[in-house]
């Protein structure tokens, strides 16, 4: 999620329909389709694996920022650094699931504002006193927050004095990877009973399970079209780059979180777990109610669009942050990608599956 970013509450059922119109045949969801089987697939071996393994990657990351900030050093930085990475990477896995207890607990919003307020957070040190709850600190928190503590300094060893320095950066950097693992714990715990609600939620309805599903598939996908690439390359600021508007600006790891994110996302419209295993997922139903474009089946389309974003953000070198100026087409053809994946998705998809868009981002698609 970015700073700035406005999700309303809007139906949009009316302009996926008219979209849809165009590029689809006539088709209408079959009542009965196993759409509890396919519940249980994304709750069983998507949903719960991916808090769960977040959870354990938060638990480690917090251990790290401990151990480092009682010894700071060399070995206890570079192990807190690959404990961030590893836990922001499982973040990307389970960032699309915004629904049920990972709303209540607003993962998002409290775990990725991005570009951090760093003024906030060096006030926040200084003064010593803070309030890791208050909406003034959404942005001086999270994982944004650690990509700032952990590497904004010019060197290791830069970074390492300054902790050593200030009792009150210590305390702060342990602050908040325990606000990240305090959440991310409630929302693993919270699913071992709402998962049993999410299966039964077999309608359409806003509110539902498949509605939750693509609504939520498709709020992720306009964030990583928007904050990962959109606003860093300048599409919003006619054609001015803005490198340190990239997640995670400081530790470089942009493009492989970008990479990772769009592997998330497909994973979700596949139904496939982690280990690769394919399930019954979104691109299923579509298949079962016949949802075409251009005389293709509509989840062969939006699968290839997924791959060719991919593709193209394999085409980007990295860090993100040198390539919005340095490979301004490359980093362009990714955004192209994600407009053209997102209309299939956003418009075809809820009209063929008769779910309503309750979301709306502020750039249009």
């Amino acid at each position: 999620m970015f700073k700035g970013k406005t999700l309303v509450t809007a139906s949009a059922l009316f302009l996926a329909l008219a979209a849809g119109c165009d590029s689809k045949e006539d088709t209408a969801p079959a009542s009965e389709y196993d759409r509890a089987a396919m519940l249980t697939n994304y709750s069983n071996n998507l949903i719960v694996p991916g808090y769960t393994a977040l959870n354990t990657e938060t638990t480690q990351l917090k251990a790290a920022i401990d151990a480092f900030v009682a010894a700071p050093g060399e070995a206890t930085l570079a192990s807190a650094r690959a404990e961030l990475q590893q836990a922001y990477t499982a973040w990307q896995m389970v960032s699309g699931y915004e629904f049920g207890p990972a709303e209540q607990q607003m993962l998002r919003t409290n775990l990725n504002i991005y570009p951090a307020t760093t003024s906030t957070i060096e006030s926040n040190i200084s003064a010593g006193s803070y309030d890791l709850e208050s909406s003034a600190n959404l942005s001086a928190k999270g994982f944004p927050a650690l990509d700032y503590l952990l590497y904004s300094d010019a060197s290791a060893t830069a970074v390492i004095a300054r902790f050593v320095a200030q009792s009150n950066r210590g305390r702060y950097l342990q602050d908040v990877a325990a606000n990240i693992n305090t959440r991310v714990g409630a929302t693993t715990a919270g699913w071992q009973s709402y998962t049993a609600t999410f299966q039964k939620s077999e309608g359409t309805a806003v509110g539902s399970a498949v509605g939750n599903l693509v609504n939520q598939l498709n709020s992720d996908i306009d964030m990583t079209k928007r904050a990962k690439v959109g606003i860093p390359s300048g599409r919003f600021t006619a054609g001015t780059a803005q490198p340190t508007k990239v997640e995670a600006y400081y530790s470089g790891l942009s493009l492989p979180l970008l990479k990772s994110s769009l592997q998330a996302e497909k994973a979700m419209f596949l139904g496939q777990n982690a280990a690769g295993a394919n399930g019954l997922g979104l691109d299923d139903y579509l298949d079962h109610v016949g949802a075409k474009y251009n005389n293709e089946a509509l989840s062969a389309a939006i699968a290839k669009k997924f791959d060719e974003a991919i593709a193209a953000t394999d085409a980007v070198q990295g860090p993100l942050s040198q390539a919005v100026t340095t490979q301004p087409q490359a980093v362009g053809a990714v955004y192209q990608k994600l407009q053209e994946l997102i209309v299939l998705t956003k418009t075809d998809m809820p009209a063929a599956l008769g779910v309503s868009i309750t979301y709306t981002d502020n750039d249009g698609d």
